[in-house]
């Protein structure tokens, strides 16, 4: 074997820096190698396991994950799989979560940068255990005992981050209450889509790629709210797009109920929400504000809410708000349209629980609160004023019921078929308001429903037209500045076209109530005209401002079906038919300063028909229809168709308060026209008390003004008691400075037996027949009156005497024959004079005292009324003492008394013949002394004194007993020739026969000659008397006989 030399080989050799440079890549290599296995491999798993055990502690629940991924590389973190909670009731779980990390960014500002962040299938499931518990609740608890455990750590700063292109898809939430097993309340958020471009309080410079986008279905409704966003512009101008469909409000309803407060709390509630809104938002440069623009429209279907707390219940069937423009924070709000269909509102005014509360005065603010408010105030930058505009809002189809509880009974009110626009409202106003309203309304007390006027013959029309301006104060106007304010005030003004048909008030009387002592039983009120109101400023910038309004009105006006009823008895009080005003002018210029008001109203044609009253004139002088205001509010009801007693009777208070100066009246009327009218009149009085019932009134009252002294003329006619015509005319005027009054008026046969009630009680005879005529004039002038009263009697006839404790002892019979006629009539003139401004001077009172005066007179002084004078002279004949011839005058009166008594057929006439025991005693014993002397005498003397002696036998004819006597004496006397011897007088008894003798021939010679002239029943002889008495007030002869009427 033959040895081969050995060849050495020699490797090449790398340079030292070559070798260097391949130690770094294998070094650089082997740490990427081991960066990708500890990042990406090892430390997920233990991230995972140490972050479930921290959720776990930290949570108090089960927390797992399915996996965390890590890419080292591109520093993003990768969640999935996450459960917070059992498998079987999950509190949250997430599908999947990865994070960008932009790692130069996060060193630079040494903060988290996320450059992207992006989440699927993120779920939250909430459930209400009981009313204060929810599945969440132990996490909350456990999160609330670790902080408590921890001890409190420093404010530091707000955490920096910067977050870019958030994006969630795919996103659930689930709410469910299953406290009531048998109706559970759910909600669900699905689909729920999210994208935001940032969320960053770092100036990060990353690129975005994400558009803002909010998407989602709620409870099966449809939401959008999309945009653009640009961060990078100055003034970072965001336009956000929200689109929601059909969004069922029944879903949130018990949302609200847990919420609210139970006061508030709705018990129903449904409907659909549809919204188109465009958000825009723009930085303005310092000092502008920023600028937030809200646009686009908003409807709201099928919506009904019952809010009981409140006694409130709405729906309507479709509402929609469109062209919104709105800034908040530059406080200006625009609206195109609101519109408003099939609306329903229904109101209840709900009685004060708690009086107390109600009443309890606002606590004022305390000196710090107020300074705090104050320097609140002054350190505040003023607010922008308010702006707003709302183009046009309309009401068609609508309904609004009003409940009042607080009445008893419940009042109710119906607005039905309502239609409402308003149009061009603004603040501050570009030009007037105008509106236009039409319903019917129909108003209800008690168990009557006035849910639908239309379905009522009841309902009443209400129609409102017309335009209004400077009702609301400038924004920066308030009451308390409105008197120091230096701007100009805006004035108030409104015209409006008017038109109300057949609208009821009988709801009033429960309002009325407390104030008036009568029942409103019905009353449709009716009108037509226009309506204009001005004044210096509104008044809810200034209400002083009110007492300069200037309120004007013309048109027609009505009050129909009036009837009202005596709200403690019941009876009827006041009705009519209709009360109209054709051609109202009324103008009211309130006072300036502390001027006076003014009042220029033209009634126009006023017409009255089918007027029913009742009138009482009570004991003291004042009319029922004075307490138809009750004296205090809440006063217990008196009677206003009840008479009253003097006891009983209810005397106005004296007004304390002295005279003020009232509102100028300008006070006119065209004509007054009365039909078919009626008044029942007591009159409690005048004793005896009066009633009457006027029917069949009509009449008419001519043209009028207080500002001209040129009377209207009046003429009325109608009946009393349905029978008795009457008739009222003349002039009249009501409206001067005093009243001025020319009238006549008659009444013809008025039956007499109507009055028999009050004849019974007061006369104390019923009346069996007879009628009444009346006849009077009354003058008044510069308050001076001068009537004339004319009463007719036809045929008054008395019944039986009545039992009557009211009955007047006068002779009322004697009264009513001394009156009448041989026809059977009284006529009665009654002139009565006097002043007006008297306050005791009454008509009434002056009548019936000339009545009384009658009656009177009867007794004492019945022949001074049977012959018309102020002389009872006629009530005797005298006699020469001791005679019992009459003479010529005697025989005159007698002729006079016989006629009078002829005229008056119903008198009776009683003579009682009278002898005076000293007058006519004397003249017969002087009688008889004489005829003893002359048959003394001789025979010459006896002739020649003969005739004297048969003279004075012929005076005392009428005394057979005297005459016999002195002829026996005579023949004595002859025969013993004693004529100078003294004559005896008559014995008594003589004389007392001689004068009953006397007496009786007295009247006896007047019955016979009375007897010639009258039928011998009218004239009664009593039996004679002796005496020398007469009636009081009476100075005539004592020689006499006395007459009586009956």
């Amino acid at each position: 074997m033959t040895d081969t030399p050995a060849t050495t080989t020699r490797t090449p050799t790398l340079s030292r820096p070559w070798r260097r440079l391949l130690i770094t890549a294998a070094s650089l290599a082997a740490v990427a190698v081991l960066w990708t296995v500890l990042i990406g491999v090892w430390l997920p798993g233990f991230v995972k396991d140490k972050a479930e055990a921290a959720a776990r502690d930290a949570l108090g629940v089960p927390v797992t994950i399915e996996r965390i991924g890590i890419a080292p590389w591109q520093v993003a973190l990768t969640v999935e799989g996450l459960r917070i909670g059992t498998a079987e009731a999950p509190v949250a779980t997430l599908g999947r979560l990865q994070a960008d990390v932009a790692v130069r960014q996060s060193l630079w500002l040494r903060a988290p940068v996320i450059e992207r962040l992006t989440i699927e299938a993120p779920a939250v499931n909430v459930e209400r255990l009981d009313a204060q518990r929810f599945n969440f609740s132990p996490i909350v608890d456990r999160l609330r005992e670790r902080a408590a455990a921890e001890p409190p750590q420093p404010a530091g700063d707000a955490a920096r981050f910067a977050l870019h292109n958030l994006t969630l898809a795919d996103g659930a939430l689930r709410y469910r209450d299953g406290r009531d097993a048998a109706r559970p309340i759910e909600h669900r958020v699905e689909a729920l889509r999210l994208a935001l471009p940032m969320l960053s309080n770092l100036p990060a410079d990353v690129a975005t790629e994400v558009q803002p986008l909010i998407e989602a279905r709620i409870d099966g409704s449809s939401l959008r709210l999309g945009g653009e966003a640009k961060p990078f512009v100055p003034e970072r101008p965001a336009d956000l797009a929200l689109a929601w469909r059909e969004i069922q409000l029944a879903e949130w309803l018990s949302l609200l109920q847990a919420v609210l407060p139970p006061s508030l709390a709705p018990s129903s509630l449904k409907g659909s929400v549809s919204t188109d809104l465009t958000v825009a938002f723009e930085a303005r440069p310092a000092p502008q504000p920023p600028e937030l623009r809200v646009r686009g429209q908003l409807a709201i279907d099928g919506f009904a809410l019952a809010l009981p707390g409140l006694g409130v219940d709405a729906a309507w069937q479709q509402m929609r708000i469109e062209a919104i423009d709105t800034q908040p924070l530059a406080a200006r709000h625009a609206i195109g349209r609101v519109a408003f269909d099939g609306l329903t509102l229904d109101l209840v005014r709900q009685p004060v629980t708690d009086p107390a509360a109600a009443d309890k005065p606002v606590a004022a603010a305390t000196p710090a609160s107020a300074a705090s408010a104050a320097s609140q105030a002054v350190s505040a930058e003023p607010a922008p004023p308010l702006a707003w505009q709302l183009d046009a809002f309309t009401c068609r189809g609508c309904a609004i019921h009003l409940r009042d509880d607080t009445q008893q009974p419940p009042v109710r009110l119906a607005l039905d078929e309502l239609a409402l626009t308003l149009q061009k409202l603004a603040q501050p106003a570009a030009a007037p308001w105008t509106f236009d309203l039409a319903t019917r309304v129909l108003a209800a007390s008690g168990a009557t429903r006035a849910a639908s006027a239309k379905d009522s013959a009841n309902g009443g029309r209400l129609m409102l037209k017309g335009d209004i301006s400077g009702l609301l104060p400038p924004a920066s106007a308030t009451a308390a500045t409105a008197a120091t304010s230096s701007a100009p005030a805006v004035p108030l003004a409104v015209q409006a076209q008017i038109e109300i048909e057949a609208l009821d008030l009988q709801a009033l009387q429960a309002y009325l109530d407390p104030y008036v002592n009568l029942q409103l039983i019905g009353a449709r009120v009716s009108t037509q005209g226009q309506l204009k109101l001005s004044a210096p400023a509104s008044p809810l910038a200034d209400p002083a401002a009110m007492k300069a309004l200037d309120a004007s009105y013309a048109g027609r006006f009505s009050l129909d079906g009036l009837q009202t009823q005596d709200s403690v008895t019941g009876a009827e009080f006041v009705r009519w038919r209709r009360f109209g005003l054709d051609g109202l002018s009324a103008r009211w210029q309130g006072a300036a300063a502390a001027g006076r008001g003014q009042l220029d109203a033209d009634f126009g044609r006023i017409g009255l028909d089918g007027l029913q009253a009742r009138v009482i004139l009570h004991p003291d002088a004042h009319l029922n229809l004075a307490d138809i205001v009750k004296r205090e509010r809440g006063a217990a009801a008196q009677s206003i168709t009840t008479p009253q007693g003097a006891a009983s009777a209810t005397v106005p208070k004296p007004d304390l308060v002295g005279p003020t100066a009232g509102p100028v009246l300008n006070l006119r009327w065209q004509g007054v026209t009365l039909r078919d009218g009626g008044v029942f009149f007591t009159d409690n009085f005048i004793k005896p008390n009066y009633s009457a019932r006027l029917t069949q009134l009509k009449g008419e009252l001519s043209a009028l003004s207080s500002a001209a002294p040129e009377p209207a003329r009046l003429s009325l006619t109608g009946a009393l008691d349905d029978g008795a015509p009457l008739r009222i005319a003349g002039r009249v005027h009501p409206l001067g400075a005093r009243l001025s009054t020319d009238i006549e008026a008659s009444a013809r046969g008025i039956a007499l037996t109507r009055m028999s009630t009050y004849a019974e009680r007061y006369a104390g005879y019923a009346i069996e027949k007879g009628s009444m005529s009346v006849s009077v004039r009354y003058q008044i002038e510069q308050g001076q009156l001068q009537a004339e009263n004319q009463l007719f009697l036809d045929q008054l006839t008395f019944g039986d005497k009545v039992d009557s404790p009211d009955a007047t002892s006068l002779p009322v019979r004697l009264a009513v024959a001394l009156l009448k006629d041989k026809n059977g009539v009284i006529d009665i003139r009654m002139p009565v004079s006097g002043t007006l401004d008297d306050p005791q001077f009454s008509v009434g009172g002056v009548i019936w005292k000339v009545v009384v005066n009658l009656i009177e007179k009867a007794v004492t002084a019945p022949f001074a009324m049977l012959f018309g004078g102020d002389s009872n002279e006629a009530s005797a004949l005298a006699f020469a003492p001791g005679s019992a011839e009459l003479d010529d005058a005697g025989r005159e009166r007698l002729d006079a008394l016989a006629q009078r008594l002829i005229d008056k057929p119903a008198l009776k006439l009683e003579a009682t013949g009278r002898a005076d025991p000293a007058l006519d005693g004397a003249a017969i014993q002087a009688a008889h002394v004489e005829a003893l002397k002359a048959q003394a005498m001789k025979a010459e003397a006896m002739k020649a004194e003969g005739t004297k002696a048969a003279a004075g036998a012929a005076r005392v004819a009428a005394a057979p007993a005297l005459a016999a006597s002195a002829a026996s004496a005579v023949s004595a006397a002859s025969a013993a020739s004693a004529a100078t011897a003294p004559i005896p007088p008559l014995e008594p008894a003589e004389l007392e026969r001689a004068l009953r003798t006397l007496a009786d021939a007295r009247g006896d010679r007047v019955l016979a000659h009375l007897a010639a002239k009258l039928p011998a029943e009218r004239v009664l002889l009593n039996r004679s008397q002796l005496t020398a008495e007469r009636p009081s007030g009476d100075s005539g002869p004592t020689t006499r006989v006395q007459f009586e009427l009956r």
